[in-house]
């Protein structure tokens, strides 16, 4: 049988991750080994940790916990990687769930394909602090334009195969959308990518008051900046053909920090956020012409504007 790891970060969590290792313990596949990366919280979660340690650590499934002093998620699972020994690598975050199957989903995934495949993708839910659920639709085509824009190698939505992944480290300079930068620097490895049909098999839930990442996008302004310039420079260094295509998307994107900005009642920093992606945007007329509607489509909480976007940015 075929070992998973699963790496999963905590940071302040003792009320809820409780909640998400109940999800890991109801899953249908054996053998996991499950790595709790305890990011030095302040609260009791490394208590919690090393108790469900004692509860349920068994032949087959094995329970390490951790500790990283560095404050970030990226830092934490670096070093959830290094005690990684499973065929297969999953992410995951210590407040988000998992439907029961979702583990032995992925691996009847990796095993019946015909070919090898490196990752598989899942859909998913996103839950948001009012309780409303958005299904995020499971992109097949155009994998790097469709990550710049809807994050489809979000943390909790694929597995990887280990000997692929293992030598793809988190930036631990990164202290937000690590993630979202993490997905492309995956994908610019042009991985074979499988798919799970079906119904979503995780529920992502946005934000918290105790998140590494914060609650709104004004409190951590420059953080988002940093991570898409960033990306910038790994669009720069890879095979990419039509850079200048993806370098846009990336700069819609700046637009669209700038319009959760503007949504947060702080035009201070959407401002010279939206300026920046209009410098590089305005060279093309069509772009000239679109964005700023786009820009407050966003603002007003309008839908469809990425598909838009795509579209335009070719």
């Amino acid at each position: 049988m075929k070992t998973v790891s699963i790496v999963i970060p905590v940071y302040n969590r003792a009320n809820l991750v409780t909640r998400t290792l109940n999800t890991v313990l109801e899953q249908t596949y054996r053998p996991l080994q499950v790595i709790l990366v305890d990011n030095f919280s302040t609260d009791d979660s490394l208590v919690v940790l090393n108790q469900f340690k004692i509860d349920n650590n068994s032949d087959d499934l094995q329970v390490i916990v951790a500790q990283e002093k560095q404050h970030t998620a990226s830092a934490a699972r670096n070093r959830g990687m290094q005690f990684a020994t499973g065929d297969y690598l999953m992410f995951f975050d210590s407040d988000d769930l998992m439907e029961r199957r979702l583990v032995q989903k992925y691996v009847d995934a990796f095993e019946s394909s015909p070919q090898r495949v490196d990752i598989v993708i899942c859909r998913r839910n996103i839950i948001d602090d009012t309780g409303e659920k958005t299904t995020m639709p499971l992109y097949k085509k155009d994998l790097i334009a469709n990550h710049i824009l809807h994050s489809v190698l979000a943390t909790q939505a694929f597995c990887a195969r280990h000997d692929f992944i293992r030598t793809i480290e988190w930036n631990n300079n990164l202290s937000h959308w690590n993630d979202f930068e993490y997905g492309l620097r995956l994908l610019l490895a042009k991985p074979v990518i499988g798919y799970l049909e079906g119904k979503p098999r995780v529920d992502v839930i946005f934000g918290g008051e105790n998140s590494i990442t914060g609650t709104t996008f004004a409190a951590n302004h420059g953080k988002w900046e940093i991570s898409l310039r960033t990306m910038v420079l790994d669009i720069k260094n890879s095979t990419l053909l039509n850079k200048q295509r993806y370098y846009d998307l990336l700069y819609y994107r700046l637009l669209v920090l700038a319009a959760q900005y503007e949504r947060e009642h702080h035009p201070e920093l959407a401002k010279p956020a939206a300026q920046k992606a209009y410098s590089v945007l305005n060279r093309k007329w069509r772009y000239r012409r679109i964005m700023p509607w786009l820009f407050k489509r966003i603002v007003a909480g309008k839908r469809g504007s990425a598909r838009i976007a795509r579209w335009i940015i070719k």
